[in-house]
């Protein structure tokens, strides 16, 4: 299994996530399954819950003892985490003088299961990991036998959600701490569309660092079999702002806010947004120190004409104001974009080819546009707009949003640049929204939280944006 799926749940965030299933009391009878049990943090404190449950209510050890067996269940698919899921048991067990419990927890991989049980209760971490880190097998059977993950680039936590819905008695409840990102991500609308009818809360860990190598942040998300109503509570567990949100009102990308966007014109309709070039090898191209000779750039000893050089920008050098330049093989006519022959290229520019040549096995190896050169980016589709004056937004925007204004001649490769779509708007025009008080109130809603108060939003976020 892979390693990076392997991250288990700080014991505070346990109690939590119990209390929001409401696997609190009367538990004897109640079937509890945790689905990817690691080591068995969440099964302890589970199982202490419930055999001090049990003792309140009169039962004895042995009765108690037959409901461990009967009640609990527990799934981990590696060998060496599901033995020390065990031992723990036991050893809390032991501590609680009831002995030689024969626990119900299988060393299988859960979306293989195939057990005719439902659940009372269902809880946990389950395992994040995103569309490249799944293995190719385990790719293709989740894509053939879950509906939410059917298409697109899913992350494997949508089948553990999509096979416990599934699993749960008709009055049952789930609780799993969830990556936030499902709330809008592109692939996960199937997903969110199945989860609508059963989502009753949801607390969201805003700027919480619940695992500290992961990149975005997490909520823990409440499920009802049988839901009665259409209401969702909304939890920001960093601000504490509580909000009731009727699901009918979430549409393609979920956001927890009440505040109605009255706007009638769209930002994408005056404006295009797209992300920048992507070269699939930017130490190839992009020039960071160089000194200037006469018709060249010097790089490394390397003399590299002109004429194939282009200024580059990224959110990032133009908040520092570091100057780069980029190799760019191609040339504008008339807007329309050209390009070169290997022949052309490398006669017209053979300083420059020799400057590629360095990192050609690297060049040869990237996953390129099928008809792209071995001297091209990898992908060109973003060159078609960009010979034009433009704006640059990062995809990261923390506290305001920073609107960095490019030349025609300049090709960034960070980022996403703005040009204009009709001569109803400006790029002032632009950045005056962009940096408006209510597109950051869209930003927050929209955005999917990553490291600290920082939120990750998309070209089409903003080409959405209504003003």
């Amino acid at each position: 299994m892979n390693e990076k799926c392997q991250v288990f749940t700080p014991e505070n965030y346990v109690e939590k996530l119990l209390d929001s299933a409401g696997y609190i009391e009367h538990l004897y009878g109640k079937r509890i399954l945790e689905n990817s049990c690691g080591d068995g943090n969440i099964l302890v404190s589970i199982v202490r819950r419930y055999i001090l449950d049990c003792r309140r209510n009169g039962l004895i050890d042995s009765k108690i003892k037959m409901g461990l067996e009967q009640d609990i269940y527990g799934i981990e698919i590696d060998k060496k985490h599901f033995s020390k899921c065990l031992e723990n048991l036991n050893q809390i067990s032991e501590l609680e003088k009831i002995d030689g419990v024969k626990w119900n927890i299988f060393n299988v991989d859960y979306l293989k299961w195939d057990m005719d049980i439902n659940f009372d209760y269902i809880v946990g971490n389950p395992p994040y990991l995103t569309y490249s880190d799944i293995e190719e097998t385990d790719r293709m059977y989740v894509k053939e036998n879950f509906i939410t993950c059917k298409e697109g680039k899913f992350d494997y936590c949508y089948a553990f959600i999509e096979k416990s819905l599934l699993s749960l008695e008709n009055n049952g409840k789930m609780a799993y701490l969830i990556p936030s990102s499902i709330f809008k991500t592109v692939f996960g609308e199937n997903l969110r569309n199945m989860m609508k009818s059963f989502v009753t809360r949801i607390i969201d860990y805003t700027e919480e660092k619940i695992f500290n190598n992961a990149l975005v942040k997490s909520a823990i998300m409440v499920l009802e079999n049988n839901k009665k109503d259409n209401q969702l509570s909304y939890i920001d567990a960093t601000s504490n702002i509580s909000l009731k949100i009727n699901v009918n009102n979430l549409a393609d990308k979920w956001f927890f806010t009440n505040a109605q966007n009255l706007g009638t014109r769209q930002f994408g309709d005056y404006f295009q947004v797209s992300h920048v070039v992507a070269t699939l090898l930017n130490e190839a191209y992009v020039i960071k120190e160089w000194k200037e000779e006469n018709d060249y750039i010097v790089c490394n000893n390397y003399r590299i004409e002109r004429g194939v050089i282009r200024e580059t920008a990224t959110p990032r050098s133009r908040k520092y104001n570091k100057k780069e330049m980029i190799i760019f093989p191609y040339y504008y006519d008339n807007g329309n974009l050209n390009k070169y022959s290997i022949m052309e290229f490398e006669m017209r520019f053979p300083g420059a080819a020799l400057f590629l040549n360095i990192n050609r096995k690297k060049l040869d190896k990237r996953k390129k546009d099928k008809n792209a050169k071995w001297f091209e980016y990898g992908r060109s589709q973003a060159l078609v707009g960009l010979d034009s004056e433009k704006l640059l937004v990062s995809t990261v925007i923390t506290e305001e949003v920073n609107v960095y204004s490019l030349n025609r001649e300049c090709i960034p490769y960070a980022g996403m640049y703005i040009a204009t779509k009709t001569e109803e708007m400006s790029l002032e025009d632009a950045v005056n929204i962009l940096k408006s008080d209510e597109f950051m109130g869209y930003v927050k809603a929209v955005g999917i939280h990553i490291s600290g108060n920082s939120l990750r939003i998309t070209s089409r976020d903003i080409m959405e944006y209504k003003f």
